[in-house]
């Protein structure tokens, strides 16, 4: 089996996005990054949303709809 790192699958993520939605994965990737540091699980779509709220962090819903779309 292959061992995928954050970084790695962040990168993919990344490969054909827009800057737009690319500056959105950076900003849900350092949440979830600061959430590991703390030592918490929590990585639903409203605790991410919520603590990303002002750092480029799309809503919950946004996060939830397939398209991103509200």
């Amino acid at each position: 089996m292959t061992n995928l790192s954050p970084e790695l699958v962040l990168t993919q993520l990344k490969r054909k996005a827009s800057s737009r939605i690319q500056n959105s994965l950076d900003a849900v990737f350092t949440i979830c990054q600061e959430q590991q540091d703390r030592g918490l699980n929590d990585f639903s779509y409203s605790t991410v949303a919520r603590l990303g709220k002002g750092r480029g962090v799309p809503a919950a819903q946004s996060i939830r709809n397939k398209t991103g779309e509200p």
